[in-house]
């Protein structure tokens, strides 16, 4: 693949996903955040262990990331204090944007989409759809200082 060449698919998709965490992590250390990455794009609670930058308080990060405007695929995870989500969408030739919310602020949207939809609680397919992420654009103020 040269230079330039648009991957398609799931090539696409774990590129979009490595850039996501990758822009993550630099706005964290940008805002004085201590990152680290967790191994790989399949770790089952998050993408990034954190430590604030005041209160050096340590808490996970899951990253989801998107290069087009589309639902954000979130799957429901066991309740912890120390979760936070950062959806990051990365269009190619577009500055990236970043949205920044507790574990039960995600939780609550989610859980709204099915209802919206009809679903049951138990459905395989969760997640949320951009617009109900865009309230919680650069709420970077969401995170433990």
């Amino acid at each position: 693949m040269s230079i330039g060449e648009k991957r398609t698919g799931r090539a696409r998709g774990h590129q979009t996903q490595w850039a996501a965490q990758f822009a993550v992590g630099s706005e964290l250390c940008k805002r004085g955040y201590e990152v680290a990455f967790t191994s790989g794009h399949s770790t089952p609670i998050a993408d990034l262990m954190v430590v604030s930058p005041k209160e050096k308080t340590m808490f996970l990060v899951d990253v989801k990331g998107l290069y087009r405007a589309n639902p954000w695929v979130i799957k429901r995870k066991a309740k912890r204090d120390n979760l936070f989500y950062i959806l990051a969408f990365v269009p190619t030739g577009q500055p990236n944007r970043f949205f920044v919310l507790s574990q039960h602020d995600m939780n609550q949207h989610v859980e709204s989409e099915l209802s919206r939809l009809g679903r049951a609680d138990d459905y395989p397919m969760t997640g949320i759809t951009f617009k109900q992420a865009m309230n919680h654009e650069d709420a970077w103020d969401t995170l433990p200082q």
